[in-house]
């Protein structure tokens, strides 16, 4: 999985055949089945075979390969990618749910955060910001992060926006944003920006994502009102906006954000 985070596909396929031919030889036991199964199928889902993405699953419940969670993960994935988002919601409905432990924490992370970007597609925004503010609740006591960090852009723009409509979980979402987003270096010229922000203006840049005011930002950073106020008409006058709203889109727009 590390190989495929990194887009080396053909090194992850590799190692996971080479791994599933050394198990086999004393059988496959039907956890590991399933676990395997799912990777596979996540491999061929990135490589965009969803066909063969599909019968990879199918093969593998057929088998009788457990836990049903992590199949479940990647069949919803499949779904997903095939834009079909009604299908997503059946299969994963509830799984956030902070009394159903059935399936392992991680496994419910990302069937959390695929049913909102489900939802998201369908229109629902309301039920989309729900669903992932239950996968941030569930997520945060135990520190996971992969599952936001390594999902895809869409998953990140829907983190993004729900900054905009508020979360119990600000410090946290921030941090995922500002770590998954891969920004550059502080200070590092980008296309179509003149004069680079510098790290504490950046800093500020993220926080005019959020509904926090100068005061609760200068509160957040350590520092007077004013001196916010001196890095929000920096950042404006190096984005050429005017406006909080306007500032952030085109920080969007140059992948600052």
């Amino acid at each position: 999985r590390l190989r495929l985070d990194q887009g080396d596909l053909s090194g992850s396929h590799h190692l996971l055949q080479a791994g599933r031919h050394q198990v086999s030889v004393a059988g496959e036991p039907p956890y590991l089945m399933g676990l395997l199964a799912a990777a596979d199928a996540d491999l061929h889902t990135a490589r965009g075979d969803l066909a063969t993405s599909r019968r990879a699953l199918a093969e593998a419940v057929d088998a009788g390969a457990q836990p049903a969670g992590p199949l479940a993960v990647s069949l919803a994935r499949i779904h997903l990618r095939s834009g079909d988002p009604h299908a997503v919601g059946s299969l994963l409905a509830a799984r956030t749910d902070r009394d159903d432990d059935s399936w392992p924490l991680p496994a419910r992370l990302a069937a959390g955060l695929l049913d909102a970007q489900a939802a998201r597609q369908l229109g629902d925004r309301r039920r989309s910001a729900y669903l992932l503010e239950q996968v941030l609740a569930l997520a945060a006591p135990e520190g996971y992060r992969r599952v936001f960090t390594r999902a895809d852009p869409a998953a990140r723009d829907l983190l993004a926006a729900h900054l905009d409509t508020g979360t119990a979980h600000w410090p946290l979402v921030n941090d995922l944003i500002a770590g998954g987003s891969l920004p550059g270096p502080a200070g590092e010229a980008r296309p179509g920006l003149g004069e680079p922000l510098t790290e504490r203006e950046m800093t500020v840049l993220r926080y005019l994502q959020s509904i926090l005011s100068n005061v609760e930002i200068a509160n957040e950073m350590s520092m007077s009102v004013n001196t916010v106020k001196t890095h929000v008409r920096n950042i404006y006058r190096k984005l050429d906006a005017t406006r909080r709203r306007d500032a952030v889109r085109r920080a969007r727009d140059l992948h600052l954000l």
